[in-house]
């Protein structure tokens, strides 16, 4: 059986993620980082990453990734994101949570002013914390029951994080997206208007295109894009990235 390795430590959503999708098929292991996770990519190992969240839009760090390693998207998957607040809310003195669950809990946090808030490395860590005079934000899946708590404080009821699946090799299953990486050899007046327009003439709908600093080249930039498949646009990108490949580097990352 195959490896998959994703972000832990184990609580995490991508962890969630993995034992809801994959449980059967892989053995799920867990790297500190996201740099780590994309080094574990292998032969014998595929890589579980959040590729973007619907209020803080895609995760950098996933992006730089998929522009340094190799490897193809051949699934993504979308989890719910809700939080709690774990603890004795009206006795307590310090409030623990992770940056990122800070940051979608604002609202919240803004009603609770006076309480010392004490940035930890993880959710499962913030939890650690809780007793008589400190609380925890966590995520809804970390709570038990035991202690009083506050469900759904996140800022954004529609709030959800994509997650990608990634292999060394391709494996397409499905074609309801499709993602590039391109980069231009020389920065030139016009050069996104090109790039843009090829797509347009070949009426390809891109829902997702990012600039990305080229961290060996200054002020040069990668160019990650998605697109929407339909059973009509397959040849049509075939003939895109050829185009492309002739004046640009391009790499493709799967069909998904």
């Amino acid at each position: 059986m195959k490896t998959l390795m994703t972000l832990g430590p184990e609580g995490s959503f991508s962890e969630v993620c993995a034992t809801m999708h994959y449980k059967d098929t892989y053995n799920i292991r867990y790297e500190k980082n996201l740099q780590s996770v994309f080094e574990s990519l292998s032969e014998d190992t595929d890589i579980l990453v959040p590729l973007e969240n619907s209020t803080d839009g895609f995760v950098y760090q996933t992006l730089d990734g998929l522009i340094k390693h190799s490897g193809y998207i051949f699934n993504t998957h979308t989890l719910p994101i809700a939080f709690g607040c774990v603890g004795h809310i009206k006795q307590a003195k310090n409030l623990y949570a992770q940056f990122v669950t800070q940051q979608q809990c604002q609202r919240f946090l803004s009603n609770y002013k006076s309480l010392n808030i004490i940035t930890t490395a993880s959710n499962s860590d913030s939890i650690k914390h809780v007793d008589e005079k400190s609380v925890a934000i966590v995520p809804m899946h970390l709570i038990d029951g035991t202690l009083p708590h506050i469900d759904h404080i996140e800022d954004f009821s529609h709030n959800e994080t994509r997650f990608a699946c990634i292999s060394l090799h391709p494996n397409y299953e499905t074609y309801k997206k499709a993602s590039l990486i391109i980069t231009p050899h020389v920065d030139r007046p016009g050069l996104l208007y090109d790039i843009l327009g090829q797509f347009q003439h070949h009426h390809i709908n891109l829902s997702a295109i990012l600039s990305r600093p080229n961290k060996k080249i200054d002020k040069k930039y990668h160019f990650y894009i998605e697109i929407d498949m339909t059973s009509s646009t397959l040849n049509a990108l075939d003939t895109v990235i050829k185009h492309m490949a002739s004046k640009f580097d391009v790499k493709f990352l799967g069909h998904y």
